[in-house]
């Protein structure tokens, strides 16, 4: 009974997958479509590389710990809050 269980989930993710491929944000920039997690990670790039260049203008970069965690992990955080912001409908 098991492998009928594990084939059975295997099978709805395959198809819940496929079907809610399209559930994607658009936003048109300049006639052309694009995901809005493009411009979500864009943007967080930049708002990350700004909040990081305040840290180390005002020396308190070297008070958050190693920058190779740090960085990305900021440039996560501010993806997810400006996709909170503007797509979270």
């Amino acid at each position: 009974m098991k492998p009928i269980a594990t084939l059975t989930q295997t099978v709805m993710a395959l198809v819940s997958s496929l079907l809610l491929t399209a559930c994607d944000p658009m936003v048109s920039l300049e006639g052309s479509f694009w995901p809005a997690w493009i411009i979500c990670i864009l943007a967080g790039l930049a708002t990350s590389m700004l909040l990081m260049w305040q840290f180390i203008r005002l020396h308190l970069a070297p008070y958050l710990g190693p920058p190779l965690l740090i960085a990305p992990s900021l440039w996560a955080l501010c993806s997810f809050v400006i996709w909170l912001l503007f797509y979270s409908h």
